[in-house]
């Protein structure tokens, strides 16, 4: 990064209570640059790892959208909230009684356990109408907090894994701390609150803090504070350079001449391609990275036009 022209992804530990968008904001002022933009959207009362690109590097946004997150989450047995979440107030729920909760909490909780497993996979959520998800252009919530009624269409998301960590009785409520490793569009309250319709009683989310996201994890996150006390300082070390936010596409070698013709927009005969992309597992509507010594060239994939099959340019780099 130079101070010219200040570029990169900025990975943020996000504090609870800020938007997604305010915290970008902040990143903008930090920076002193017009654009910026975040990979996946965190809800207002949701900690943890937000990827932020600063500058040109907003042009990658795109290939982090698919990416793979896992999240640790405590859920709470026994209440439904208006929000899902500890902020909204019980509008449902069964508190188990004595017998029901010995039970729930016998043979290792494996009745608990059975209901968390049951969510591996591809499953129908319905967000909450206090989430993040876009409708008309506005987060869902900016409907709700002002008593505007919204209809959220279901949408099918893929669970690959839910480790429970820990179920433990605090005050009489069953407390059940998980992490769930998911794919875009997954909405952990709402998951919460279907493992609780399983049992009976009902669940809300109690925390929620975002663990990784593609290759980035929460662990090299820095707080705003700490961003903007070093970057101001000149240390700019923190940035990490676009190029690992593409580490989830396939990447193939390209020779200098191949790098060239690619930067310039050249059509390419895809035959030339193909024993290169099959080798890394790529399908025709797969985007790959073309690579020069290392370096990002182009995502390319290929097309079918009047000239035949050919590889196109999605994003070209310097």
């Amino acid at each position: 990064m130079t101070e010219e022209t200040p570029s990169g992804i900025v990975l943020v530990d996000k504090p609870e209570g800020m938007t997604s968008f305010s915290v970008t904001s902040r990143i903008r002022k930090i920076f002193g640059v017009k654009k910026a933009g975040h990979a996946g959207t965190l809800d207002p009362f949701a900690t943890g790892l937000l990827a932020v690109a600063v500058g040109k590097s907003t042009r990658v946004l795109r290939y982090m959208e698919n990416d793979r997150k896992s999240y640790r989450a405590v859920m709470v047995l026994g209440k439904i909230t208006s929000t899902g979440d500890i902020e909204g107030e019980v509008v449902g729920g069964t508190m188990p009684d004595e017998k029901r909760h010995q039970e729930l909490l016998s043979d290792d909780s494996s009745e608990i356990r059975n209901a968390v497993n049951e969510m591996v996979g591809e499953i129908t959520q319905v967000p909450s109408v206090y989430s993040a998800i876009k409708i008309n252009g506005r987060p869902a919530y900016d409907y709700a907090r002002k008593g505007l009624n919204v209809e959220i269409p279901e949408r099918k998301v893929t669970i690959y894994s839910i480790d429970v960590e820990d179920i433990w009785d605090e005050q009489g409520m069953i407390h059940v701390r998980m992490v769930v490793s998911c794919s875009k569009g997954t909405y952990i309250r709402t998951l919460c609150e279907d493992i609780g319709n399983r049992l009976q009683t009902g669940a809300y989310c109690e925390s929620l803090r975002r663990l990784s996201c593609g290759a980035f994890s929460v662990e090299k996150a820095l707080s705003l504070e700490e961003i903007e006390k070093r970057y101001g300082s000149g240390d700019s070390a923190f940035v990490v350079e676009e190029k690992e936010a593409m580490a989830e596409l396939s990447d193939i070698p390209v020779s200098e001449k191949e790098a060239r013709d690619l930067r310039n927009g050249k059509k390419l005969d895809f035959s030339v391609f193909r024993d290169r992309m099959e080798a890394v597992g790529a399908k025709p509507e797969d985007r790959v990275l073309a690579l020069l010594d290392g370096c990002p060239v182009a995502v390319i994939y290929e097309e079918q036009s009047e000239d035949g099959l050919l590889i196109r340019e999605e994003r070209v780099f310097a």
